[in-house]
C-alpha cells in the first residue's frame, strides 16, 4: 500500500466517529483510537496493553470471552455485543461492541491477531478493512483532502454510496469533483470559509453546511465537520472530515420557518445538557423583529440572548428554567428585555420541556412581545389608582348593585367608609343593611324600595363600623330598567358627610357668633349688608368698605337666576334657615362654588332682625366631582363618549324607536391598518391621529348624534331619527372626510364602516353586533368602504 493510503487509513482510524481498537487472540488491546479511549474515560496510553475483558462490567465479561473465542477459532467471522464497560474509576457506560475476524497475518497466522497495527502493508490493509466494515453502518461519511486542494477528496469511506448515491471511486482522487457537484451558491462560500480557517492555523473544528447534487440530479443538504492531521512540526498535512445528510432536517426547518412567519413572536427550541451547557437549537426569523437579534446569532451563542435580559429579571429567569428542568413542568415567565433599538421591552415566554436520551432537556416554546399589553395594564392600574385616590380625597365611594343576582360591587373607598376590608366582607344588599344604624335601617330600606319603582334615591343615614365608630353618609343612586320596566341594576355613591354634618350642627350653634374661621356676613331684615368678617374678605376678596351698605347681589353670579334666590327666602321663611350650594363672584371676577348656610335671627317677639350667612369654598369638591363624572362618561384621549355613557343612550333611543316608531341607526367604524401606524410612528402619533379623526368626524355629525369610542381604534356613532339608507350616506360622507384629511407624518388614513338600523324589540347587543359584522365585512372586502 502507498504512503498516502497508509496516512489516510491512519487518519480515518484516529478520527473515526466510533471507537476503534485492535486486540490479539488473548484479548489484549494493542491499538486504540482517541474515541475508544474517551469512551473508557482514559487516555490512549492508559488503555493499550490492558485486557479488554478487565474493562467489562461482570457478568458481561463471560459473554465477551465466549464471543472472542468463537471468532478466534473461526466459528464466527463477526460478533456484536451490547455490554457495559468501565468509564474512569467509578462510572460505567453501555456500548455496542463489534468484534471482526481479520485476514491472516504472515507472522501471526489466522485469527484476530492480524488486528495488531503493523507498518507493513498487510497491517494497513487489515486496518482499512476494519474501518470500512464499521463505517459502512455509520450515517457519517468520512473523507480526506489536501489543504492545498480543497476541491478534491483524496479518500472517501465506503458508506458514501449509502448516504449520497455516489461510489467512492467516482469521488476519491477526481480533480475538482466538489466544485462540479457542490451547489454554485455554496461552493465559493464554503471554500472561502475553509481558507480563512486554515489561515488562522485551523483551530478546533470547521463546521460547514452546503448542498451537493445526487446522481439523480436533486440537491442534498450536508452538514460537514473537519479537523486536521499535522506532522511532527505541527504543520497541517491533511484534512479529515465527516459529513451527514441533513436534507430532511433542513426541509422540516424550512416548513417550520414558513409557519413561524405567520405566528406572532419567536418560536424556539432550547436545549440544556446535564453538564450545564445550553444553546438554542432553533429560533425563528421573528427573533430579529421581536428581540433585535438575528436567529443565527441566537443559535450560535445563547449568551447573546441571555445577556440582554434585564439584570433584575435574570436570576428569576434562570431559577424558573431550573425548576422547569428538574420538575419537567411547563415554563412560563414575564420578563424585561433590552432591545438594541427599542430599549426596554416586555416579553412573555411559554414552553414545554421534554427529557432526551442522555439526560438533556429540550424546551419547545414561543416568546411574545407584550410591551403594549403591559403598558395598557399599567395605565389601567394607574387610572384605577387615581380614581381610588380621588374617591378617598372626596370621601366618596361608588357601588353597583345587580338587583336580580344581588351582586353588589364596592369601590375601595366604600370599604374604607364602612370600616371593613374586601377580604373580610363580601358586599350583599342584606350585608349592607346590617351595617346601617338600627334607627335608620327601615328608612333606608324604604328609600331603596321606592327607587326600584322609579323614585329618586338620595338619603342621609348613620352606619355602625366594626371599630365602634358611627359615621353619617349621604347616599345617592339611579336605577337602570329593562324594556319591560323591570329594575336591572342600581348605580350610586356614598359620601361620608360626618364632618359636613358636624360642621352644619356647629354652624347652627354658632349662627349668631360673628368671629369665626368661616366666611360670614350679616344683613338686616331688608338684606342690606351690615358686617363681614375676615373670612369673608379672604374668600371673596371684598373689604368691609366695599360691601357694607350693599345688597348681597353685588357678588351674586349669573349662574343662578332670580327664581333660585326666591326659593332660598321662601325656604327660610318656612324653616328659619337655608343650606345649599351657591355660586358667588370673587372681586377678581372669578366665580367660586360655595356651600352656604343662611339663618334667620328673630327677636324675642318673633320679629325678623337679621340674616346670618356662613359659607365655605367647595371648589375642590366640585373639581373632584366633575373629574369623577368625566372619567365615568368620557374617553380621556379623544373626549368622546365611552361605553358606559353611550350604552344608556343607545337603550334610550332603542326604547323610543320601539315606542314611537322613529328610526335609529348605528355606524361602527375602525381605522384601517392602525397597528402599523403605531408600530411605525409610535403611540404618541397614533393618539394624535385618533384625535384628528374624531375632530374630522364631528365636523359632519349633528348635535343630536353621539360619537363614542368603543375600544382601541374602534368608534361608534349613534344616529337618532335616521334610517339605514340615510345612515349609509352619512357613513360614506364620514369615510370620504377621513380619507381626504392629511394626517401628520402618516399621510392619509382610511376607515372601514358598518351600518345597522335598529329593529324593534331587538337587543342592544344584537344591534351592535350587526353593525360590527357589517364593518368587518367592509374590511374583508378591501377596507376603506362602508359595509
Amino acid at each position: 500500500m502507498s504512503g498516502d493510503s497508509l496516512r489516510s487509513s491512519a487518519a480515518i482510524f484516529e478520527h473515526a466517529p466510533v471507537g476503534l481498537a485492535g486486540l490479539d487472540v488473548e484479548g489484549v488491546l494493542v491499538q486504540v483510537n482517541t474515541h475508544f479511549a474517551h469512551l473508557l474515560g482514559c487516555r490512549i496510553e492508559q488503555v493499550v496493553g490492558c485486557r479488554l475483558h478487565d474493562l467489562i462490567i461482570e457478568p458481561y465479561g463471560v459473554e465477551f470471552t465466549a464471543c472472542l473465542a468463537d471468532i478466534a477459532r473461526g466459528a464466527e467471522v463477526e460478533g456484536r455485543l451490547e455490554i457495559p464497560v468501565r468509564h474512569g474509576d467509578r462510572d460505567m457506560t453501555w456500548v455496542t461492541m463489534t468484534l471482526v475476524r481479520m485476514g491472516e497475518s504472515l507472522e501471526q497466522g489466522p485469527g484476530i491477531s492480524s488486528m495488531i497495527v503493523d507498518i507493513r502493508e498487510h497491517h494497513g490493509q487489515a486496518s482499512q478493512t476494519l474501518v470500512d466494515r464499521l463505517m459502512q453502518a455509520s450515517p457519517a461519511v468520512v473523507y480526506t483532502m489536501r489543504p492545498e486542494n480543497l476541491a478534491t477528496m483524496t479518500f472517501v469511506s465506503q458508506n458514501v454510496a449509502n448516504v449520497t448515491g455516489w461510489s467512492p471511486q467516482a469521488i476519491a482522487g477526481r480533480p475538482d469533483w466538489l466544485e462540479e457537484h457542490v451547489h454554485p451558491e455554496d461552493f465559493q462560500r464554503v471554500y472561502d470559509d475553509l481558507t480563512r480557517w486554515l489561515a488562522r492555523d485551523a483551530p478546533g473544528y470547521a463546521r460547514i453546511h452546503y448542498r451537493q447534487r445526487t446522481p439523480e440530479g436533486r440537491w442534498q443538504w450536508l452538514d460537514d465537520q473537519l479537523t486536521t492531521v499535522r506532522d511532527s512540526r505541527g504543520r497541517v498535512v491533511e484534512l479529515v472530515g465527516a459529513f451527514r445528510d441533513v436534507t430532511d432536517r433542513v426541509e422540516i426547518t424550512r416548513r417550520l420557518e414558513k409557519l413561524a412567519r405567520n405566528v406572532p413572536g419567536v418560536l424556539f427550541q432550547y436545549r440544556q445538557d446535564p453538564d450545564g451547557q445550553a444553546h438554542f437549537t432553533y429560533a425563528s426569523e421573528g427573533a430579529l423583529d421581536i428581540l433585535g437579534l438575528p436567529h443565527e446569532e441566537m443559535e450560535a451563542d445563547a449568551a447573546k440572548a441571555f445577556d440582554r435580559v434585564h439584570p433584575d429579571d435574570l436570576p428569576t429567569l434562570l431559577a424558573s428554567i431550573e425548576k422547569s428542568r428538574c420538575q419537567l413542568t411547563p415554563w412560563q415567565l414575564r420578563l424585561r428585555f433590552l432591545h438594541p433599538q427599542r430599549g426596554e421591552i416586555w416579553l412573555e415566554g411559554r414552553s414545554s420541556p421534554e427529557e432526551e436520551e442522555g439526560g438533556s432537556v429540550l424546551w419547545h416554546g414561543v416568546l411574545l412581545d407584550i410591551s403594549r399589553e403591559v403598558v395598557a395594564e399599567k395605565a389601567l392600574q394607574q387610572s384605577r389608582a387615581e380614581l381610588a385616590e380621588a374617591q378617598q380625597l372626596a370621601h366618596l365611594g361608588s357601588w353597583v348593585w345587580s338587583v336580580d343576582t344581588d351582586d353588589l360591587r364596592w369601590s375601595e373607598e366604600m370599604f374604607r367608609i364602612f370600616g371593613v376590608t374586601s377580604d373580610a366582607f363580601i358586599p350583599t344588599f342584606e350585608g349592607f343593611m346590617q351595617r346601617v344604624h338600627d334607627e335608620d335601617r327601615e328608612r333606608v330600606r324604604a328609600a331603596v324600595g321606592e327607587a326600584l319603582t322609579g323614585s329618586p334615591y338620595e338619603i342621609d343615614f348613620r352606619l355602625l363600623r366594626p371599630d365602634g365608630f358611627e359615621r353619617i353618609v349621604n347616599a345617592r343612586g339611579t336605577v337602570e330598567f329593562s324594556t319591560n320596566e323591570q329594575p336591572l341594576r342600581m348605580i350610586g355613591s356614598v359620601l361620608d358627610v360626618t364632618r359636613l354634618r358636624a360642621m352644619e350642627a356647629e354652624q347652627r350653634l354658632l349662627a349668631a357668633t360673628f368671629h369665626s374661621s368661616q366666611a360670614i356676613f350679616i344683613t338686616d331684615s331688608d338684606g342690606t349688608i351690615q358686617r363681614v368678617n375676615p373670612g369673608f374678605t379672604a374668600l371673596l376678596g371684598y373689604t368691609p368698605d366695599q360691601v357694607v351698605g350693599q345688597n348681597p347681589r353685588v357678588f351674586h353670579s349669573s349662574k343662578q337666576g332670580p327664581e333660585f334666590y326666591r326659593n332660598i327666602f321662601d325656604h327660610i321663611e318656612e324653616k328659619g334657615y337655608w343650606e345649599g350650594e351657591i355660586w358667588n363672584l370673587h372681586r377678581s371676577g372669578k366665580v367660586i362654588p360655595l356651600h352656604e348656610f343662611i339663618t334667620a335671627i328673630y327677636d324675642p317677639g318673633g320679629r325678623l332682625e337679621h340674616y346670618i350667612a356662613t359659607f365655605f369654598d367647595i371648589s375642590r369638591q366640585k373639581e373632584l366631582e366633575s373629574r369623577l363624572e368625566y372619567l365615568a362618561l368620557y374617553d380621556p384621549l379623544t373626549e368622546t363618549a365611552n361605553r358606559r355613557h353611550i350604552e344608556p343612550l343607545m337603550e334610550h333611543e332603542a326604547r323610543r324607536a320601539s315606542r314611537y316608531g322613529n328610526p335609529c341607526s348605528l355606524v361602527m367604524l375602525d381605522l384601517d391598518h392602525f397597528k402599523s401606524v403605531n408600530d411605525t410612528f409610535g403611540h404618541d402619533l397614533g393618539d394624535e391621529i385618533l384625535r384628528r379623526v374624531v375632530a374630522t368626524l364631528e365636523e359632519r355629525l349633528r348635535d343630536t348624534d353621539v360619537l363614542g369610542r368603543w375600544g382601541g381604534e374602534e368608534f361608534i356613532v349613534l344616529l337618532p331619527d335616521t334610517n339605514g339608507d340615510h345612515a349609509k350616506e352619512v357613513a360614506e360622507q364620514l369615510r370620504l372626510r377621513v380619507e381626504r384629511t392629511e394626517m401628520p407624518k402618516a399621510g392619509r388614513v382610511t376607515i372601514s364602516l358598518g351600518v345597522s338600523e335598529y329593529h324593534p324589540e331587538e337587543s342592544i347587543k344584537d344591534w351592535v353586533k350587526r353593525a360590527d359584522d357589517a364593518m368587518y365585512s367592509a374590511k374583508k372586502a378591501g377596507r376603506n368602504r362602508v359595509g
